[in-house]
């Protein structure tokens, strides 16, 4: 074949690779979700934990810190936030304490308040109690809340709806300055958020966090400190987590690449054996990733699939490598090519089928490894059978006779050899490392698998201490035939809790039926 032709044809091979890629950027769907990479579970237990990890209330919550400027810019910076972050539309949730007396309250609750109050589940609301209602009023009139008392003295004169408020607030509360939420040293003001988006919905967390720094950077006026802001919570570290993944990704893909074609250069000597090498690694990888977003439309691609796929189809780098190893004077690369297949051809196939069993693990993560892994050599492999040759030139001499690689293979023959009992004495420390490594040898720990710093951990800790956040790694779940069943389960449960509460084993805990009573409960209180 002609120069000529294998331009056009290495030039076809890239035009349909850009296609392909074009193609891929339309409709892959990228997705965070570690649950991709757990097992199905089997039991009510785990099924709880799986939903937990990416759709529960623990993992949308996002922890917010204004600090490096006095409490009262701080005060004013958090007001203007979370003005600007609940007109986003992005968070269920934006709270920074600023909710005052009735307030945080809804409006819709506030007919049912004797229903939700338990003020009269020890006797009954007689004309005594109302007695000493009105009395108590009549001290609040001549006390400094008397303009929070008058208005609500025709429709609530026991105060229920403020009884709510205070019974409502968590225990552990942060403290407040200028009317929001202030850490115990006055120094950070704080914010609770929780997104609407999954925790490990990466599109929707980085949304929310762009719009948390908007709001921010809008907070600034005239005046105002060099204020600092810290966010943290599991979206915040995903995202996090995903731009060190991809600069690092970059970085380290753009050494090797550039690695790569040096030693390629090096090897054979001709500046086509880079670019030539590189379209069946990059096929194996377009048409890998392609496979996995046909098959898995639904689920989207992992990030953690791409990574691993990436560097498991490295493999694939050896397949042109082969045939150019191969090439002789005197024989066209296509017969090269049909020489060396079967070994090559055995060599890809055994591979393929060690992925293969990622498909009976269960674990959906890993079936699209498998996929973008099978998918990805078998297009190397075929397209260095049968598309490479086609763009190779005849060879001019034999690589493996030529004087440097002759004086390179004298120097590795004279490398000393390891005597059998110093092979044995290796594999003998190695079996004592793993029989008497202290501690266990398999690491069962998920946190193991986070890449976040223990400095971003700590903070994280710190952050939901100061704001009284419920600590969502402990759950108890009640079980019953319906919403009401589930609620008078819970009601049954409370003196328990409190007893272990008042004896210290319990620091608190929280339920539904404390915002909510059961249907019973209402009615003998109505």
């Amino acid at each position: 074949m002609r120069a000529v032709s294998r331009l056009l044809l290495t030039l076809l091979w890239l035009a349909v690779l850009v296609a392909a890629i074009a193609w891929i950027g339309r409709h892959l769907e990228l997705s965070g979700d570690l649950r991709r990479f757990m097992p199905s579970p089997r039991t009510p237990a785990q099924k709880l934990l799986i939903d937990e990890l990416g759709e529960g209330p623990g993992a949308r919550l996002l922890l917010v810190a204004l600090g490096g400027d006095s409490p009262e810019a701080l005060a004013q910076r958090s007001g203007r936030m979370q003005a600007r972050l609940r007109d986003s539309g992005l968070f269920a949730v934006v709270a920074n304490g600023d909710e005052r007396g009735l307030d945080a309250v809804p409006e819709r609750l506030r007919p049912y308040r004797y229903l939700l109050s338990d003020t009269v589940d020890g006797h009954g609301f007689d004309r005594h109690l109302l007695a000493d209602a009105l009395d108590q009023r009549v001290q609040d009139l001549g006390s400094p809340a008397a303009e929070l008392v008058e208005p609500l003295l025709a429709s609530d004169p026991t105060l229920e709806a403020l009884k709510l408020v205070e019974a409502w607030q968590p225990a552990n509360a942060p403290h407040k300055r200028g009317g929001v939420w202030f850490d115990r040293d006055g120094r950070e003001a704080l914010m609770l958020l929780e997104t609407h988006a999954a925790g490990f919905d990466p599109s929707g967390q980085q949304a929310a966090m762009a719009a948390i720094r908007d709001a921010f950077a809008h907070s600034r006026e005239a005046g105002d400190g060099d204020a600092r802001l810290t966010v943290t919570g599991p979206g915040a570290f995903s995202e996090q987590i995903g731009g060190r993944t991809r600069r690092e990704a970059s970085l380290f893909g753009s050494l090797g690449g550039a690695g790569f074609a040096l030693m390629l250069l090096l090897a054979y000597r001709r500046w086509q054996a880079p670019l030539l090498a590189a379209l069946p690694v990059a096929s194996a990888g377009v048409l890998g990733l392609a496979a996995v977003a046909v098959l898995f439309a639904d689920d989207g691609v992992h990030g953690i699939t791409l990574a691993f796929g990436f560097t498991l189809i490295g493999i694939a780098a050896d397949y042109p490598i082969h045939l150019f190893s191969h090439l002789r004077p005197g024989v066209s690369p296509g017969e090269s090519a049909r020489l060396m297949w079967r070994t090559l051809a055995t060599g890809v196939a055994s591979t393929c089928l060690a992925y293969l069993t990622f498909f009976v693990s269960g674990v959906d993560g890993l079936r699209q490894l498998a996929v973008f892994t099978v998918v990805g050599l078998a297009t190397a492999a075929l397209t260095t059978r049968f598309l490479l040759p086609s763009l190779l030139a005849p060879a001019r001499d034999d690589i493996a006779g030529r004087a440097s690689m002759r004086r390179l293979h004298a120097a590795i023959e004279r490398l000393p050899r390891l005597a059998a009992p110093v092979v044995l004495g290796i594999a003998a420390a190695a079996v004592a490392v793993v029989v008497f490594v202290p501690g266990t040898f398999w690491q069962n720990d998920l946190a193991r698998l986070t890449p976040v710093p223990a400095d971003a951990l700590a903070r994280d800790t710190q952050l939901r201490e100061a704001l009284g956040a419920p600590d969502v790694r402990y759950l108890i779940v009640i079980e019953g035939d319906g919403l009401e069943d589930v609620l008078a389960r819970s009601e049954r449960l409370r003196p328990l809790l409190d007893a272990l509460r008042a004896s210290h084993v319990l620091a608190g805990y929280d339920m539904a039926a404390r915002y909510l009573p059961s249907a019973a409960t209402q009615r003998a209180r109505q």
